[in-house]
């Protein structure tokens, strides 16, 4: 049984894999803010060399199966 996500308030995104969509670079959720008061989640992504990507939820994508293969290599 997979988990639980709520997009609506993020809950359930901390590591999973997930795609900057405007970068392209994939790596595991970090943390996540909550979604409060109309105002969406924001997720913070650690990437493969230890830099970190922060944005709202729609900045992320779910990956393809190349993408995730490519991360869990890592």
């Amino acid at each position: 049984m997979g988990k639980s996500k709520t997009s609506a308030t993020g809950q359930g995104y901390v590591g999973e894999v997930m795609v900057h969509r405007a970068s392209g670079a994939v790596g595991v959720v970090e943390t996540v803010l909550e979604a409060k008061a109309g105002w969406p989640p924001e997720l913070t992504l650690k990437l493969a060399d230890g830099s970190f990507k922060k944005g709202k939820l729609s900045d992320f994508r779910e990956p393809s199966g190349g993408e995730r293969k490519k991360i869990s290599a890592e």
